[in-house]
């Protein structure tokens, strides 16, 4: 007899207790931050079906439920295990990893103007790392070393936040690439003919000629020529992306859209000082373009290693003659 009184009471009290937690549920919802654990819902007014857009709902049961305020001001039961079922936007380790990058190559965040900058090395980086700099008030000369350059950059940061900033449109995902032959007719020229880099880089002697440098650096793998697409491909479709060319007009567009574009930026950009430091290393390759380029063998090469680049930014495929 003990025994079975027992087990009423146990099963008066779970019940008890279930139904205050569902009555202050109900009751103290508006007060309870439930979108810390469910993130960027978004309601369909016609269907009044609930989506969640970004991250999967953590919960300790499939079936708890709770009460979601939609626009329309009525409170509908959900139930998370509907929504946790949704195909939610995740990233896996790979592509966190690629996102990330490694070592000095990893894009720079600047957290005041919620801005993800996804920076290439032959394709105007010390550029970008100097305006950079300037839009935050960092003074150091120091460019290329992480820690010493006053930057912030993407490994700094969980996975977790990393995986926000991807998806949460008020952050800015910003990617700034060279064409492909221009940049590897750069990299030849301050690095492929260099003695000391090319130990250094490749632990060989300098190329003589640019088809040599091209066959090289199908083995030789370094950031100078790697592939400029960082980013799972689904991602770029959220990203902006500047190229070469329209370097003055995207850096302003891309400033003015993060708030950071003012006359002190614009003549900046526009002094001697600036000019002579980013122009000349910019635009030296450019001018030798035809020289290099004087037969289809060498182009025909690069529009097979640089596939993923021409196909995800566009770049035109047309010969240089």
């Amino acid at each position: 007899m003990q025994r079975i009184f027992g087990r009423n009471v146990s099963f008066c009290v779970m019940l008890c207790c279930l139904f205050i937690s569902f009555i202050c549920v109900d009751h103290f919802y508006p007060t309870l931050r439930i979108s810390k654990n469910i993130q960027k819902i978004i309601y369909d007014s016609v269907t009044e079906k609930a989506v969640e857009k970004y991250f999967t709902v953590s919960t300790n049961s499939k079936n708890t439920l709770v009460r979601l305020n939609e626009p329309n001001s009525h409170n509908t039961v959900k139930n998370i295990s509907i929504l946790s079922q949704k195909a939610v936007a995740r990233l896996t380790k790979q592509e966190l990893q690629q996102i990330k990058g490694y070592g000095t190559s990893s894009p720079i965040v600047v957290k005041k103007y919620k801005l993800v900058f996804f920076w290439n090395q032959k394709a105007g980086c010390t550029y970008w790392k100097r305006l950079l700099q300037f839009i935050q008030g960092v003074k150091n000369k120091e460019l290329h070393v992480p820690g010493r350059n006053g930057l912030t950059h993407l490994t700094q940061f969980k996975d977790s936040e990393i995986t926000e900033m991807m998806f949460d449109n008020s952050w800015t995902k910003a990617v700034f690439v060279r064409e492909p032959r221009e940049r590897v007719l750069s990299a030849f020229l301050e690095k492929g003919l260099n003695p000391a880099r090319m130990r250094d880089m490749c632990r060989r002697p300098a190329v003589k000629s640019l088809l040599e440098f091209i066959t090289l650096i199908k083995t030789c793998k370094d950031v100078h020529w790697s592939s400029q697409v960082k980013l799972p491909r689904h991602l770029y479709k959220y990203t902006w992306i500047g190229k070469m060319p329209d370097i003055n007009s995207y850096t302003e567009k891309l400033l003015t859209k993060i708030g950071a574009w003012n006359d002190t930026v614009n003549n900046y950009l526009h002094s001697k000082e600036q000019f002579e430091k980013t122009r000349p290393h910019a635009t030296s390759a450019n001018e030798k373009l035809l020289q290099y380029y004087n037969d289809t063998k060498s182009q025909d090469i690069i529009f097979k290693m640089y596939a993923a680049d021409y196909d995800v930014f566009k770049f035109d495929k047309k010969y240089f003659n």
